[in-house]
């Protein structure tokens, strides 16, 4: 008996002591998958700035139609996002985070150097596709994030952690890739023209990134933590079994589960054994509560869960077959895992998606592409674009980021907190359709600083509408989202129709600035944007129907359990 006190008082020690944890803000986890993130973004966007130079090249100095195929190669990526998004979120459930975002970064890396090392367009294209097949961060990081955040005051910082990433990522991509492609060509001192980066003129941004690329990955192995709910159950059935083939004498725990983000308390050795089903167990369920999407293991006595509008528990114990029945632990069907609101709110983002894509696609394509009139300004040039060179195109992509890091750094939360999550993400989307008819004025102004201002002066506005919707969109779903359990496979989802928007929006832009002019492709955006502001009509402004739960009558010792009433979140979102 003396021993079992001790073992019960150190697993509530246990408990205690991880509560305290869940109550930080994981910041060593979100550094650490920040770094994995950081790298994605400086292969995507140096791509983008030399892409449109690119396409000439490849085809033996032919220029036809180079928006386009420029704008297929940048959605090439997105295109194999398409195809495998969906099956990487879902391994993701089964075999655990970890593996699948590292094995994305090495398929990242893979495609940079089979980029870089392409002469023909058939083989950048292929590289392109190569790498978005290969990646499966795109859905499985945010899922990651959402299981690292346990408490709901958390979730506006952490959610914008990583686009905040992204853009500082991009700062660093843009400049890299306007300033290191052909490195022979504008450094013949330094990198001879008859040498490798003579024969592969985009080779040397592609190495940089595979350098950055490899640091993530070292350092994901050794410091990235698993998060997926399912991993953390089957590492603690084998704690458990190594236990009781252990002996009485022998710690409950090994070290290697010590530092396990849902470690188990000794009282659930005692009730786990008749376990067999896979699933987890009923001692789990009533020691820890019910999963959501921001604590995997929350308590159910916290007040405020940021994903439930109520919840109720009945103080009276079920019965055996209460427990073990299906509704318990069992993945919700299709048809309650994609509601009306996670299917509303994710056709809202593909449409913003779409036009933003565009946008990011087309901007350098405007900078780059020559005016079809003077370039002293005075007159809308309807057709052509600006006329900037490579390194000029370079040093805006970058200011671009910068800009995007200020706003999401500094506004994105200060603005999110003062106006809630649903009215930011709302008042966003209406605005958006002001941005896109202001592009073509900028032919308007003069050459020189005046120009240049005038680009810049979008670049904060378009920024700051498109930092904001994101974030708000995905705390949006995932509080829509009906259980943990299909977390990753709602993410999947969401993330391949993202991508699929992301792969239609640079070539069908590109088609229309080739035959409409740049006029013409600004004001399809717009017309998108539009679109996005009227879909909003249909999105519910409340989260889904409130959850209740059969709770269990406590221990004695325990916390006596409560009724519980999540506040309302309507005015927060």
């Amino acid at each position: 008996m003396a021993q079992n006190d001790v073992r019960d008082g150190d697993g509530a020690s246990r408990r205690k002591k991880q509560k305290s944890e869940d109550d930080k803000f994981p910041t060593g986890q979100m550094i650490t998958l920040a770094i994995c993130k950081f790298s994605e973004p400086i292969a995507f966007n140096s791509v983008i700035s030399y892409a449109y130079v690119m396409v000439p090249w490849l085809f033996d100095g032919d220029g036809t139609n180079a928006s386009f195929y420029a704008g297929l190669l940048v959605s090439a990526y997105a295109f194999g996002e398409v195809l495998t998004a969906v099956m990487w979120g879902y391994a993701s459930d089964k075999m655990g985070r970890k593996p699948v975002v590292l094995f994305g970064l090495c398929g990242v890396a893979l495609s940079c150097v089979m980029f870089g090392l392409a002469k023909s367009y058939l083989v950048a294209f292929v590289a392109r596709l190569i790498g978005g097949m290969l990646n499966g961060n795109v859905a499985v990081m945010q899922t990651m994030l959402a299981e690292m955040v346990k408490r709901p005051e958390h979730e506006p910082t952490a959610y914008a952690i990583h686009p905040f990433v992204w853009f500082a990522g991009g700062i660093i991509g843009s400049a890299m890739g306007g300033y290191l492609a052909k490195p022979a060509e504008y450094w013949p001192d330094v990198f001879s023209p008859d040498g490798i980066f003579g024969e592969y003129p985009f080779l040397l941004p592609n190495l940089v990134c595979v350098v950055v690329i490899v640091i993530a990955v070292i350092q994901g192995i050794f410091f990235l933590k698993e998060t997926n709910p399912h991993a953390a159950e089957n590492a603690r059935k084998k704690a458990l079994k190594k236990a009781r083939q252990s002996g009485e004498n022998t710690p409950l725990l090994g070290d290697s589960y010590k530092d396990s983000p849902h470690r188990v308390s000794e009282r659930e050795v005692e009730t786990s054994e008749s376990d067999s089903s896979g699933k987890p167990s009923p001692a789990l369920f009533m020691e820890d509560g019910v999963s959501s999407g921001t604590d995997p293991h929350f308590d159910l006595r916290r007040s405020s869960f940021g994903t439930m509008q109520s919840i109720q528990i009945q103080p009276t114990r079920p019965s055996l077959s209460e427990l073990n029945h299906p509704a318990d632990t069992a993945t919700p069907p299709l048809r309650s895992t994609f509601n009306y609101t996670v299917v509303m709110l994710i056709a809202s983002l593909v449409l913003c998606s779409y036009h933003s894509m565009g946008y990011f696609n087309m901007l350098p394509i405007y900078l780059l592409d020559a005016p079809s009139t003077s370039l002293a300004g005075g007159v809308i040039d309807w057709k052509g674009g600006l006329g900037y060179d490579i390194h000029a195109v370079g040093s805006f992509m970058a200011m671009n980021g910068f800009i995007s890091v200020v706003v999401q750094g500094l506004v994105f939360p200060v603005f999110v907190a003062k106006f809630g999550v649903w009215k930011s993400y709302v008042v966003m989307v209406i605005l958006y359709p002001l941005t896109y008819p202001l592009m073509p004025l900028l032919t308007l102004l003069p050459f020189g600083p005046a120009r240049s201002a005038g680009i810049y002066a979008i670049m904060i506005i378009q920024n700051h509408l498109n930092i904001i919707i994101p974030p708000c969109a995905l705390i949006l779903i995932k509080n829509a989202t009906p259980s943990p359990l299909v977390l990753g496979t709602v993410n999947g989802a969401c993330m391949s129709l993202l991508s699929a928007a992301r792969t239609a929006a640079p070539p069908l832009e590109g088609i229309i600035y080739s035959k409409g002019g740049s006029a013409a492709a600004w004001f399809s955006l717009a017309g998108v944007t539009v679109a996005a502001t009227v879909q909003l009509w249909w999105i519910p402004r409340s989260p889904p129907n409130a959850v209740w739960i059969q709770g269990v009558e406590t221990r004695e010792g325990d916390e006596e359990a409560v009724e519980v009433e999540g506040e309302d979140r309507r005015d927060e979102r």
